[in-house]
């Protein structure tokens, strides 16, 4: 685990123990809704627990009538039995409101929080997300945000029982005699006491368990994703083996805490209990003085369990607590990453002047501390204008920093030093919002949802209707292959776009493109991993989108940008050289070579 999972992983612990009521307010703030409906549904929960007292203090009340006190007669059974169905009428209806209200308002209260989590997630810088697998993301954003809902649906009105339900007792329990009710919870401090002094023990061996959870998620994710990578060079089994370590690890961990863990909950268990030895002891002494009437011995020792039950219970409540705490503090570590800076949506900036592009000496580094000595930079003192409407390719050996450039574009990172501009305007300033009105971007590595057709390209402009759809498709090549699929446009593509040949898929982000029709263009390889017949629809296609537009596009093959207006030759980061074809060509550097390399290996590439 590297040095920013460990500093999460600190100040999760730390939320952890700050105690379920600060959770429980960072939640409901968050979430943007009310939350008078669970609160009430609390106290609905409390008043049902509290009603529950009534008929044992019935039976009291006729027992002590019956043996010449104060209370109901032997023969008021009729009242007896009203007041017996009155309790438990409002007992049933307080449970049933309650428990709706808990669950009602526990739904609305964690859709808020997780429209929240998800919004954050979307805002977040790439590299942030980067610094996570997709496993763990999966796991944050899955089970910790399930492990929150149940402290709200279950775990609160549970605990909220465990503890009204013992001070009604007791408080009746006092009321009627102090002396067997300080004996039988004078075990309780000691127990209590023991409980939260394993806390912190509890607290991070929870931790090192969700931590190795969460790495061995990611790590499967991986294996599944690439089984087929794994499969062609024979080697699942190792990956396997690696998962069976991880999958052993976890046990070994889950036997470890639970066999050490069971110690203090058992002392814990041990010490109420004891209070039942004490109440028996104290009976006996009083009894044995004729201080002790025999219908306030039966109503202790019925009403003791009714006591003790739910503080043994506690302690396994107090555990699923501490659990969905930390699955709280992990999502609250993640919404507390700085997201990228936007301008105001108030005090919008001015306007881009046209569509025209400049880099102004910028330098960026992966990780953002790239200024630190013995970080490489991505990108090292480029600056270079691309005017409107002309077409720039970047070319150079791989690790140039290529794609770098098309991200920072893009604005999937911001520069650590210099400036971007569109039409005169610093993206940053213009924010993303308004940054992606104005440019498309079509990626070697083709991101389609498991969706249709339709809906994939639509993502270019969501209220597109069907016939626009079908014509960015006409356009780009797709509607051949797209007719020969089982129900057309409305096929779905299977995760990933894996029902697709890749050169679909390409396709299919390219008719993406055009139904969007931006001014800029931005093409990262996007020929680069098809055969030569899908290359040539997809350059067809490609050279469509681009009419009238700014374009700058990562050329793997270097015959495609022959005639663009100017070409850039990056290497490690920094721009080397730029011009025309046959100007670079001339000049006998890092272009000429990188074109004779290509020449060699594939003599028409120069025809």
């Amino acid at each position: 685990m590297d040095d920013i999972d460990i500093a999460g992983e600190d100040a999760a612990t730390a939320r952890a123990q700050a105690g379920p009521l600060g959770m429980l307010r960072r939640v409901v703030k968050l979430s943007g809704k009310s939350a008078r409906p669970f609160y009430l549904g609390l106290a609905l929960r409390f008043l049902e627990r509290a009603l529950a007292l009534g008929p044992f203090l019935a039976a009291y009340a006729w027992l002590h009538g019956a043996a010449g006190g104060s209370g109901f007669a032997p023969g008021d059974i009729g009242a007896l039995l009203l007041v017996l169905a009155l309790l438990l009428g409002g007992q049933f209806l307080c449970a049933y409101l309650g428990q709706l209200l808990c669950f009602l308002g526990s739904y609305d209260l964690i859709s808020g929080y997780r429209e929240r989590v998800i919004d954050k997630v979307r805002r977040l810088p790439l590299s942030t997300l980067r610094r996570r697998r997709a496993g763990q993301l999966a796991e944050v954003l899955s089970e910790d945000v399930k492990n929150v809902e149940s402290i709200f649906t279950h775990v609160t009105a549970d605990l909220i029982t465990a503890v009204s339900v013992p001070l009604a007792f007791l408080a009746a329990l006092a009321w009627l005699d102090w002396r067997l009710a300080a004996s039988l919870t004078l075990m309780l401090a000691p127990a209590l006491l023991l409980l939260n002094g394993a806390r912190r023990w509890f607290i991070r061996s929870g931790r090192r368990k969700q931590a190795q959870f969460r790495d061995t998620a990611g790590l499967l994710v991986e294996f599944v994703n690439g089984i087929t990578t794994l499969r062609l060079f024979n080697s699942p089994q190792r990956w396997l083996d690696k998962l069976n370590g991880r999958f052993e690890e976890m046990r070994q961990s889950s036997m470890r805490v639970e066999a050490l863990g069971a110690g203090p909950v058992q002392l814990y268990r041990l010490c109420l209990e004891s209070g039942l030895v004490l109440l028996l002891a104290c009976g006996a002494w009083l009894a044995h003085d004729g201080l002790l009437p025999a219908w306030i011995w039966l109503l202790f020792l019925i009403l003791a369990c009714k006591l003790l039950e739910p503080l043994l219970d506690a302690a396994a409540t107090l555990t699923v607590l501490r659990m969905a705490a930390q699955s709280e503090a992990r999502i609250q570590a993640l919404l507390d990453e700085p997201e990228m800076p936007e301008p105001d949506p108030a005090r919008p900036g001015p306007a881009p002047a046209g569509h025209a592009i400049a880099f102004e000496q910028v330098s960026f580094g992966y990780p953002a501390d790239a200024a630190a000595p013995g970080v490489p930079w991505g990108l090292r003192d480029v600056s270079f204008r691309v005017p409107q409407g002309s077409v720039t390719a970047i070319v150079g050996p791989s690790g140039a920093g290529k794609s770098t450039l098309i991200h920072l574009l893009a604005r999937f990172f911001d520069p650590q030093q210099g400036r971007i501009t569109l039409g005169g305007v610093d993206v940053r300033a213009l924010g993303t919002g308004r940054l992606y009105e104005h440019i498309s971007v079509v990626f070697q590595d083709v991101q389609l949802f498991d969706s249709s057709i339709l809906e994939n390209v639509r993502i270019g402009r969501p209220h597109a209707s069907d016939a626009a759809v079908i014509d960015a498709c006409r356009q780009a090549y797709c509607d051949d292959f797209v007719r020969r699929l089982p129900d057309g446009y409305h096929t779905t593509v299977g995760e990933g776009g894996q029902k697709l040949s890749g050169g679909e898929r390409q396709r299919v982000s390219i008719a993406r493109a055009l139904l969007r029709d931006a001014p800029v263009l931005l093409l990262d390889e996007a020929t680069a991993s098809v055969d030569p017949e899908a290359q040539h629809e997809i350059q067809q296609a490609l050279s469509r989108l681009a009419r009238g537009k700014t374009v700058i596009m990562i050329a793997h093959r270097l015959n495609t940008i022959r005639h663009a207006d100017q070409i850039l030759v990056f290497d490690m980061g920094q721009l080397r050289e730029s011009g025309r074809h046959d100007d670079l060509l001339e000049r006998r550097g890092l272009y000429a070579r990188l074109w004779q390399g290509q020449s060699t290996m594939a003599p028409d590439a120069a025809d």
